[in-house]
C-alpha cells in the first residue's frame, strides 16, 4: 500500500518575495533542502516540508523507474549541505506585474488556476497564460517578465533540476498512466482520487502527491464533484539515475 500525503494550500504559511510582488506558498521539496538555503522567488525559505512538517527523502527514496493531513517524517537518506532541491510545487499569488526570479538548470512548468490570467515576456516571444490553458513548460533561468492581465493570479509552479518530469490537464474519469517515480495530483476543485487500490476524497486546492517509488504503477483516475470540467492537474517526476 502507498503511503499518501494530502496537504491544503492554506495550511501553507506564505513566503513574500523579495521584490513584493507576491508570496509562494511552498508545498513539497524533495530532497529537503538545507536549512539555509534561500529561495529566489520567496527570499525566505522555510525547510523542504509537506504540510508544514518535516520531509526527508532522498535518492535512495526514489529509485524505481516509471502540507497539513497526512504527512509524517520518512527515514530516508538526509541531503549533504552542497545538495539541491531537485524537485519543488509551490502555488503563487502574483498580486502585482514584474520579473519571475532566475532559476539556472531548472525546467519549470507554470499554469494559471485564477484570475484573468498573465502574459510572459519571453525571448521567443509573449506568451498568454489564461485559466484552463494548458501547462507552460520553458527553461527557469529565463526569468521572464510577467504582466498581469487584469488583477492578481493564483498559478501552480513545478520545478525540477534534472529527471523528467511532466504536468498534465487532468481528465474528470480518464486513467492517467504515465510512469514517474513520484507521481501526484493537483487540484483546485473537489473530487475523489483513486489508483485502483486506494480511494481518497480531495478537497478543492489540494495537493496528493505519492512520494516513493513503489511497484504500484497503476493508472490513477480523479473525478470532480461537479459536472464542470475538472480543474486539476497530474504531476510525476523521475530523477536522474545516481552517478
Amino acid at each position: 500500500m502507498n503511503d499518501i500525503f494530502t496537504i491544503q494550500v492554506e495550511e501553507v504559511s506564505p513566503q513574500p518575495w523579495r521584490n513584493g510582488g507576491g508570496q509562494t506558498r511552498e508545498l513539497f521539496v524533495w530532497p529537503t533542502p538545507p536549512k539555509d538555503e534561500q529561495c529566489t522567488d520567496a527570499g525566505n525559505t522555510q525547510p523542504g516540508s509537506l504540510g508544514g512538517m518535516a520531509f526527508c527523502a532522498g535518492k535512495g527514496g526514489a529509485r524505481e523507474a516509471g502540507e497539513g493531513h497526512g504527512a509524517k517524517r520518512h527515514a530516508a537518506q538526509t541531503p549533504s549541505a552542497n545538495q539541491e532541491w531537485q524537485l519543488r510545487i509551490s502555488r503563487a499569488d502574483i498580486e502585482a506585474s514584474g520579473p519571475f526570479s532566475a532559476f539556472p538548470g531548472v525546467q519549470r512548468w507554470f499554469v494559471v488556476l485564477s484570475g484573468k490570467g498573465v502574459v510572459l515576456h519571453m525571448p521567443s516571444g509573449d506568451h498568454t497564460l489564461l485559466p484552463g490553458d494548458a501547462p507552460l513548460h520553458f527553461d527557469g533561468g529565463l526569468a521572464p517578465g510577467c504582466t498581469l492581465i487584469d488583477g492578481p493570479t493564483q498559478d501552480l509552479n513545478l520545478m525540477v533540476r534534472g529527471g523528467s518530469a511532466c504536468v498534465l490537464p487532468v481528465q474528470s474519469g480518464i486513467a492517467w498512466d504515465a510512469q514517474f517515480s513520484q507521481r501526484g495530483l493537483y487540484t483546485a476543485c473537489s473530487g475523489t482520487w483513486s489508483d485502483g487500490h486506494q480511494t481518497q476524497s480531495v478537497a478543492a486546492h489540494t495537493l496528493l502527491w505519492l512520494p516513493e517509488a513503489t511497484p504500484n504503477t497503476t493508472p490513477m483516475r480523479f473525478i470532480s464533484d461537479n459536472a464542470s470540467p475538472s480543474r486539476a492537474w497530474w504531476l510525476g517526476f523521475t530523477p536522474e539515475p545516481a552517478a
